[in-house]
């Protein structure tokens, strides 16, 4: 049944990519999910209660939703009832929704599970700030057992009423993905669970620095997935980035250890799993609260290795931009003429063959 839905809803991913143009789904942030990703997100989910209630804000096709359905209603201990909310605001794709929904409807009732599909053609962002905002105008929200999202990836134009809205909830973020991650463990009741498949961007610097803090505080984080290869997650999309997909549970309680595995693309059966302190991913008293996605036995790490140096970056009176470092960004530290304590600029052009390069 599993192999068939595979084929079904990647027949579905594949033909609605060929029949759109690319550059309209990469401009809202749409790339869909493949089935065997979630196939593989679905399975991280531990055993819930026995009346679920499933969160897939950016639902595309439906695929988050119907193979985390097919994986509860697989297990051992099923659900008794499932409640669906899917939020799609593309209506071009609303149609193969409706269809997966009416696919989940079918399943359950064969199954003799009571089932609650709902498609919402809303801006999730929207009807999440009413919910979760604590004010006396706040409306009653449902909370949910599990969130499965693959958020749309893009920056948000800071001139838009959406980034007006969302720093009055005090959600202060540039990328959609975090506001919809962010957003979904609000909408969580205690003790659910999340699994998201987003950019690994927010581990660290200081553009997410708010968004880890939330995170960090509201979510337990149980396990991380890498891809070596940034080409592999979406492949079809000839989308070239850097995915993790993690699974979180609602709660303070933060585990001791953390499940790290690592695949080349989506051979999820041949992933190297490592279980790592939870410290050494979170760092106790970190100001930053990076996440650190350290894939390397403990003796070899490189964190490790660099905890040898005893003063760092500001103590010695230096900055860091991993930016580009332009010549006319910077003209006052420019000379015509070589000096004692100048280097040449690192400039993008062509290498002459019959030159060597000279190390410095």
């Amino acid at each position: 049944m599993v192999i068939k839905s595979l084929h079904t809803l990647d027949y579905v991913r594949k033909s609605f990519n060929g029949s759109t143009s690319r550059t309209a789904r990469s401009e809202i942030g749409q790339f869909l999910t493949p089935a065997v990703i979630a196939q593989f997100m679905s399975s991280m989910f531990e055993s819930g209660p026995q009346h679920v209630k499933i969160l897939d804000p950016g639902a595309g096709a439906g695929v988050l939703f119907a193979m985390c359905v097919e994986t509860l209603i697989s297990q051992k201990n099923r659900p008794l009832s499932i409640m669906v909310d899917a939020y799609e605001t593309d209506d071009a794709i609303l149609p193969h929704m409706e269809e997966t929904m009416k696919r989940c409807q079918s399943l359950c009732t064969s199954g003799g599970i009571a089932f609650q599909g709902i498609v919402k053609n809303e801006d999730f962002v929207s009807v999440a700030i009413a919910e979760t905002r604590e004010s006396l105008f706040a409306v009653p929200s449902e909370r949910f057992t599990h969130a499965i999202l693959n958020p749309p990836y893009m920056k948000i134009n800071s001139q838009t009423a959406m980034i007006r809205r969302l720093y009055y909830s005090d959600i202060k973020v540039a990328n959609l993905y975090a506001v919809f991650v962010w957003l979904s463990m609000l909408l969580l009741e205690p003790g659910g669970q999340m699994v998201a498949i987003t950019p690994r961007s927010f581990c660290n610097g200081p553009y997410f620095k708010k968004f880890r803090a939330a995170f960090l505080r509201t979510m337990s984080l149980k396990q991380i997935h890498i891809f070596e290869s940034r080409k592999k997650a979406f492949g079809d999309d000839d989308v070239l980035q850097e995915n993790i997909i993690y699974h979180a549970v609602r709660g303070l309680q933060k585990p001791k250890f953390v499940t790290i595995s690592t695949s080349e693309g989506l051979d999820f059966g041949k992933a190297r799993i490592l279980s790592i302190p939870y410290s050494r991913v979170v760092h106790p008293g970190d100001r930053d609260m990076f996440i650190h996605l350290d894939v390397d036995d403990a003796d070899t790490s490189p964190v490790k290795r660099i905890k040898c140096f005893t003063s760092s970056l500001s103590k010695l009176g230096l900055s860091v931009s991993t930016g580009r470092v332009v010549d006319f960004r910077a003209r006052e530290h420019l000379r015509q003429a070589p000096e004692q304590e100048t280097v040449p600029p690192n400039l993008s052009v062509p290498f002459p063959e019959r030159l060597h390069r000279m190390a410095c």
